[in-house]
Order: C-alpha cells, then sequence, then structure tokens
C-alpha cells in the first residue's frame, strides 16, 4: 500500500507534465489549464498514458510497470487533447448504433412475447428453469424502474386503468441489461424467435442463440462506458468475448476474422458486432461509413492496434465498408 498523492494545482499539474516530456507548444497557460478544468486531469491521464515510454521488462510484470513516468519525444498537450476528442465521438457514434439495436430488440422481445400475453415477462413459462431465481431477481429490479418511471405517461395510464402494465408498453422502461438479462433467461424456442427476426441463417443453432446473449451482455458494458464517458477506444473487453457465429453477414475475407482472432475483445470487436446487427435492422445505414470515416480521419493520433485492428491496420475496415456500398 502507497499514501495517496497529494493536491495538485493546475500550475504543478502542468509543471510536473512539462518536466516528464510532454510539450504544451502553441497553447497559452491559460488556454491548457481550461481545458484541464474542463475535463480533469486524472481522465486525461488514460489518454496520455499511451504516449508514456514503455519499460522494458518481463512480461509477467503487472500492468502498471509496463510504461515509465516520462512521455516519448514528440508527445505534446494537442496531440492527447486530439485522442480524448476521437474518443469522445466514437463513443457517440458507438452509443447511437447500441441504441439502435436496442430498440429493435425490446420491440421484437414485446411483440414475440406479447402474443403469449400481455404480461408474460413475469411468467416463469417462458424462462429457463435454472434461471427461476434469476428472474425473481430481474423482476424486483423491474418494480424498481416501475417505481422510478411511476409518472411516466405509459406507467401512469396503464397503471391507472389495467392495474398493470403489459410487456408492450413496460419495455420503454427497460435499460439494455433489463432487456439483456430477460433474453439471457428465455427459454430456448423464444431465443430463436428473436434470433429468427434478425435474420440469422442459423437461428436454432445453439451458437447463436448463446452468441446473441453474450452479445447483448458485452453491448451493455459498452453501452454503459458511454453513458458514463469512460474511456473507450483502447479498452480490452476480454471479459466478455465476441461470438463469431453471430457475425455470419459479415464478409470474413474482409476482415479475417476467426473464433480465436483477438480482434473480438477489443473495439474493432465491437464495430464488427454494431455493424452485423446494425445491417439486420437496416439494410441501408450509414452507421459503418460514419464509424470509417472517423478513424481514418485520425489515422495520426492514434494506434490501430490498441483498438484491435491486426498490425495496426484498417484495411479491413475499409475493405468491409467498400463491399457494403457496391
Amino acid at each position: 500500500m502507497f499514501p495517496l498523492k497529494p493536491h495538485l494545482t493546475y500550475t504543478d499539474q502542468i509543471v510536473k507534465l512539462e518536466k516528464r516530456g510532454m510539450s504544451f507548444d502553441g497553447l497559452s497557460h491559460e488556454q491548457v489549464v481550461k481545458k484541464i478544468t474542463n475535463i480533469g486531469y486524472y481522465r486525461l491521464s488514460g489518454y496520455w498514458y499511451p504516449f508514456r515510454k514503455l519499460k522494458i521488462i518481463p512480461p509477467e510484470s503487472p500492468l502498471e510497470a509496463r510504461r515509465e513516468e516520462n512521455f516519448n519525444e514528440g508527445t505534446t498537450f494537442i496531440k492527447v487533447y486530439k485522442s480524448y476528442l476521437f474518443d469522445v465521438k466514437l463513443r457517440t457514434i458507438i452509443f447511437y448504433g447500441i441504441e439502435r439495436i436496442e430498440t429493435f430488440i425490446k420491440a421484437k422481445l414485446a411483440y414475440e412475447l406479447g402474443k403469449i400475453a400481455p404480461t408474460i415477462h413475469q411468467s416463469k413459462d417462458i424462462i429457463q428453469h435454472q434461471h427461476s431465481n434469476n428472474h425473481d431477481v430481474w423482476l424486483d429490479k423491474l418494480d424498481t424502474l416501475i417505481d422510478r418511471n411511476k409518472d411516466k405517461d405509459c406507467i401512469r395510464w396503464n397503471l391507472e386503468k389495467y392495474g398493470e402494465i403489459p410487456i408492450w408498453a413496460i419495455v420503454d422502461i427497460w435499460d439494455f441489461g433489463t432487456m439483456s438479462k430477460l433474453y439471457g433467461m428465455l427459454d430456448d424456442k423464444y431465443k430463436y424467435q428473436i434470433c429468427k427476426s434478425l435474420g440469422f441463417d442459423k437461428p436454432n443453432s445453439s451458437g447463436v442463440k448463446l452468441g446473441l446473449k453474450t452479445a447483448l451482455e458485452h453491448l451493455n458494458i459498452v453501452r454503459n462506458r458511454c453513458a458514463h464517458h469512460s474511456r473507450l477506444w483502447n479498452t480490452d473487453f476480454s471479459g466478455s468475448k465476441i461470438s463469431i457465429d453471430i457475425l455470419d453477414n459479415i464478409d470474413h475475407r474482409a476482415t479475417q476474422l476467426t473464433d480465436k482472432s483477438p480482434e473480438l475483445s477489443r473495439m474493432a470487436g465491437i464495430i464488427y458486432l454494431i455493424w452485423s446487427l446494425t445491417k439486420r435492422i437496416s439494410c441501408n445505414s450509414l452507421w459503418l461509413k460514419s464509424m470509417s470515416d472517423h478513424i481514418e480521419a485520425h489515422t495520426e493520433i492514434i494506434s490501430f492496434n490498441a483498438m484491435g485492428f491486426n498490425n495496426n491496420d484498417i484495411t479491413g475496415l475499409i475493405s468491409l465498408l467498400e463491399k457494403e456500398s457496391i
């Protein structure tokens, strides 16, 4: 255990960075202070971390020991700030893509399950037996959501008129996690209906049904990072790897993806996943072009390796975009 570092004034923070080799050329002291004030020194530190010199140490050493305090030659505050701005827009594009997927799957869950009964989401009949206790926890959290949103028109009106809320109305207050957890607990025949509506080649295969479950869990993590403005572009998501089974509508000759591709646990995999699901929802979507344009505009600032693109090469992404545009 080490003692906490002392508080530093904005001026002291700038001096500390200068001593470690960061240049502030082109910016006045007031401009730098304003940017640190608006963003925060600690938040920015995640963006200048890749600019710190690498240590030559054994590979088993902890991550925090792999960088020196000093910066690589040529490191400027402007470069760090631009990488921060790159991440801000990246989160916006990613969030929009996830929002489209969330809206679609909520609608499909409401439609397919609503055929059975208006409040079928409360019933164990649609839930796999091993998830019975999890479903009880899910219902408790749903009650909390209802209480939190009791003044929302769709909730208040249904409660006042019917005393309960049908699934096609209650999906409106679900967050992504609530939605993904319900899908994960569903009996396979209901998972099949959702996978079928998304146009999977083999919607009844266990790989696809399980793959969509893990994909939604994966996207929930990413969505939360976007919502909380967390650094995204070089994040490792290896705790929840994307299944190649649900990327069956992407040309793997362009991306060179396999089920063991490291890209699937990095930002590149998130991009391919969102695009795969988006194509199933809207064949005319320009989401991939927006993403590709954004990445290409920052080739001098961003390490594509850190995003999961092998050999620092986004040729696969560009090739995929070109194929989709034909």
